[in-house]
């Protein structure tokens, strides 16, 4: 209960120090945003063009919206070196690449980026957490599912206003809640990457 709270507050405060119209944003329904991005080129609809936003979302679609969002030059070529993408639909573009070099995305181990694998909510608490440069925390998740090594990204979102608290957060995250989570960050962030 405690933790909600100061989440809370994290949150209002987040808010509070953005312009009147970001609050205001709060208040758009998830689908509206969903539109904001695909108006903006950031989201595409699914395969059969519908909005999808209950589908999960694939470590190499997450790498793309995010090279989107954050609108970084495309024409670079910045080799990832993954054994794992050759072939895939992601490799003809330059969003793993950018995801590496910019020390937002890593790979897994072996050589692999696993594209085709699920994003994990603290998964995308990592990405959130470095792509907005937060500062680490010494508070840490303890009363939720959570993997060792991202408790502290997973409170830092939690108290920026990134994700909601939840009971577990090695479950997979929706197209629906990417585009809440990274919503104020698409109205606020500085771009692009330097």
């Amino acid at each position: 209960m405690i933790r909600k709270m100061l989440g809370m507050a994290a949150a209002a405060i987040l808010l509070s120090s953005y312009p009147a119209g970001l609050a205001a944003s709060a208040e758009l329904s998830v689908l509206e945003k969903y539109k904001e991005f695909k108006q903006a080129g950031i989201f595409q609809g699914g395969s059969d063009g519908e909005v999808d936003l209950e589908r999960t979302i694939t470590r190499a679609e997450l790498a793309v919206v995010l090279t989107r969002l954050m609108k970084l030059d495309t024409s670079e070529d910045k080799q990832s070196g993954f054994a794992d993408l050759e072939g895939h639909w992601v490799a003809k573009t330059s969003a793993v690449s950018n995801m590496v070099h910019y020390k937002i995305m890593n790979g897994k181990g072996y050589n692999r980026f696993d594209p085709n694998g699920l994003v994990t909510v603290e998964e995308l608490s990592a990405v959130l957490t470095r792509t907005l440069k937060l500062e680490t925390s010494q508070t840490t998740i303890a009363d939720a599912i959570v993997s060792d090594w991202a408790r502290a990204y997973v409170a830092i979102a939690v108290d920026a206003g990134l994700i909601d608290p939840r009971e577990d957060y090695t479950v997979p995250v929706t197209r629906g809640m990417l585009v809440d989570a990274i919503f104020i960050e698409y109205q606020t962030m500085p771009l692009p990457v330097s």
